[in-house]
């Protein structure tokens, strides 16, 4: 009998790193879900062999759609979503799951920083929602995980936040608005997401006391800008130099700075996270995704 996993926003970095690893690992058939199926993105992923279903957060009879019949499910839930609050996108989806008798549920999760800073830091939305369908989740009869990612290391090749990696004469400049002493966790989410979610998948059954209601840390360390950029440097054989440019203006961003640079998000949890170390997951290194992401983009 076909195992099923269905994957939300399947075309996201997120999402395509998890069906990206389905189909390589085979024990799952992935259902990818898209906004669009016409889009290419979806019929790229229809051509590899996933089955594509449109839903949006809102919609509950399509989400419905989307979880009937699969065993697992990944969720990515949207921030900066105008029509559907990132809770409710959470709620839908784990009401949905319910109902439908899916076995396993992974979340992309973030810290609430309010916790983390003992009160001190409450203006960033995304990670206060996201917290809150975790906590949501976990009070689901069904068994389930969180991963939190760090940074995305490919925010260097987007340029994220206006901060454009720049080429010079004798090496590269990393522009940020990371304060300094600034000390963030840097996950390489299209190689290693994917892989991290297989893992949860295919071992959920048999190592549930480890696995169920856990949050684990996706990430290959903790590094100041400047660690990073040395990291960086590794891989692409030549220097790069950290400008900073000061505050975004954005308060939450700002203050999301502030308080990573004030608190650890995970003081008790080791980067690389060794309970994932202890499911087989192994993860990339910052000069890795120089050398076979970075230097290609460049």
């Amino acid at each position: 009998m076909t195992r099923i996993a269905t994957v939300f926003v399947a075309t996201g970095l997120q999402g395509s790193s998890v069906v990206n690893a389905l189909l390589s690992d085979g024990t799952f058939t992935p259902r990818a879900v898209t906004t669009d199926a016409s889009s290419d993105a979806a019929k790229a992923l229809a051509s590899r062999g996933c089955e594509v279903v449109e839903a949006k957060f809102d919609d509950k009879d399509a989400i419905e759609r989307a979880v009937t019949g699969a065993e697992c499910v990944f969720l990515v839930t949207l921030c900066w979503n105008d029509e559907v609050p990132e809770q409710i996108q959470g709620i839908n989806v784990v009401e949905a799951c319910e109902r439908t008798g899916v076995k396993f549920i992974v979340f992309s999760t973030l810290p609430r920083l309010r916790d983390v800073s003992h009160g001190k830091y409450t203006r960033v939305p995304e990670f206060e929602d996201k917290a809150s369908v975790q906590k949501y989740l976990e009070t689901s009869p069904i068994p389930c995980a969180s991963i939190s990612p760090g940074s995305f290391m490919e925010n260097v090749p987007r340029g994220f936040l206006n901060c454009p990696f720049e080429k010079t004469d004798a090496g590269y400049i990393l522009n940020t608005h990371e304060p300094k002493g600034c000390v963030i966790i840097q996950t390489w989410i299209g190689r290693d997401m994917g892989s991290a979610v297989v893992a949860l998948f295919t071992q959920y059954q048999t190592r549930l006391e480890e696995i169920d209601k856990q949050m684990f840390v996706l990430g290959s360390q903790r590094a100041t800008t400047e660690e990073f950029a040395q990291g960086l440097a590794r891989g692409l054989g030549k220097p790069v130099e950290v400008r900073r440019l000061g505050k975004t203006g954005d308060p939450a961003v700002d203050e999301l700075y502030d308080a990573t640079t004030e608190f650890d998000w995970f003081p008790e949890i080791d980067v690389p996270d060794k309970r994932l170390e202890a499911l087989g997951v192994t993860v990339g290194t910052v000069e890795e995704f120089a050398r076979t992401v970075l230097e290609k983009h460049l």
